[in-house]
């Protein structure tokens, strides 16, 4: 039975130490939603939640939420927010339910204190439909190829002075990118930067999913020219890094962490001063020699070592553009909220596959099998 539920404020920080995350997982006006369907449901607000998109406390009282601190909001029955459960909290957790990304295969000390808990944790990266799409992940990914989109055109002007779509009456051609994975990454990294004027090559190593996106794009070529998609092999992977200014690298397979394919030695074929965009190191990224990088510092990039190529990698990128990205994953997130409350997790997952494949862990047992693959000797 569901009587309360808790908002996190998130809290992320970079190596610096800095705050860097910016989203909230509910806004005011779907906490209002969510009261009116459950008018006996008591909801926690933790205070300042929504400060940085500019959702004050006030708003949420007025939806109908109470403000509280946020060991009050580790005592609800249900604890949902945006990022990883903290280090600090595994041992403050009761047997309720936690609902966030939480990233367990990127980190063994945080799957092993999740173990230790009592709690239920359910992460929206692993919520897979019957079609072998996440709907939880797909608008952070979506924000995230936004971002780097954008980004990408204003690293290269601003730090390399070039334009991206180069100059097409003159015969000079776009930047050559590469990028690995045709998941909703993937596909919107190669729309947006394909329309800036790139020649983008999409790399997919499912044969029916590069098949499927080499008929949309040839279909949509009007409005996304000069996009090959090819599988995913050795060969097309030398070729596609070969000269390319840009890497999108956005390789998931749920609970587990991305192969490291993209080598030292590939990425010296790139051209110098090009930059790797690494999605998926909140997973642990498929680039050799790149690290965690800061939403902070957007130019400011290190160089992957032995390589004459530069990378951003911030695990949030969607925080960047925190106000959209708020109110895009609240509402894909609400209708399986509500399914929660209405009936319980248990009951709740034996009813909707998608909310049964979010459960990573429960009563200190490894549940998802593509963890658990990750980490055999844990139970």
């Amino acid at each position: 039975m569901v009587n309360t539920l808790a908002i996190l404020r998130e809290s992320k920080t970079d190596a610096k130490g800095r705050e860097v995350e910016n989203r909230v997982i509910l806004i005011p006006a779907l906490v209002a939603r969510l009261k009116t369907e459950f008018p006996s449901l008591q909801l926690y607000v933790e205070s300042q939640a929504g400060a940085r998109i500019d959702s004050p406390d006030q708003a949420y009282e007025q939806a109908g939420a109470y403000i509280c601190s946020h060991a009050k909001a580790l005592e609800q029955d249900i604890v949902i927010g945006v990022k990883e459960t903290r280090l600090e909290d595994f041992p403050r957790l009761r047997d309720n339910l936690f609902i966030g990304y939480q990233h367990f295969a990127q980190s063994r000390e945080r799957t092993e204190a999740a173990l230790r808990s009592r709690a239920t944790y359910l992460a929206y990266e692993t919520m897979e439909d019957d079609g072998g799409r996440f709907p939880c992940l797909a608008p952070m990914s979506e924000a995230a190829a936004k971002v780097i989109a954008r980004h990408a055109d204003e690293y290269a002007l601003f730090s390399k002075k070039i334009i991206t779509s180069g100059l097409p009456e003159t015969g000079l051609h776009g930047v050559k990118v590469a990028v690995l994975g045709g998941g909703a990454v993937g596909r919107t990294a190669t729309e947006e930067l394909s329309e800036r004027g790139c020649e983008v090559t999409l790399l997919e190593k499912v044969p029916a999913r590069a098949k499927a996106l080499a008929g949309y794009f040839q279909e949509q070529q009007i409005r996304y020219p000069k996009v090959k998609v090819l599988e995913l092999t050795q060969p097309n992977l030398r070729d596609a890094l070969a000269g390319a200014f840009f890497l999108v690298t956005a390789m998931y397979t749920a609970g587990k962490r991305p192969e490291k394919l993209v080598t030292i030695d590939l990425l010296r074929t790139m051209v110098p001063g090009g930059c790797v965009y690494p999605v998926d190191i909140d997973q642990g990224g498929g680039v050799d020699g790149v690290v965690e990088t800061s939403i902070l510092e957007p130019f400011d990039l290190p160089i992957v070592p032995g390589t004459e190529v530069f990378f951003f990698a911030p695990p949030n990128l969607p925080s960047m553009g925190a106000r959209t990205a708020s109110e895009a994953l609240g509402t894909v997130v609400l209708p399986y909220l509500m399914e929660i409350i209405a009936k319980g997790v248990d009951q709740a997952a034996a009813d909707n596959k998608v909310i049964a494949s979010g459960i990573n862990i429960k009563a200190s047992h490894l549940i998802h099998p593509g963890l658990a693959s990750v980490f055999p000797g844990l139970k």
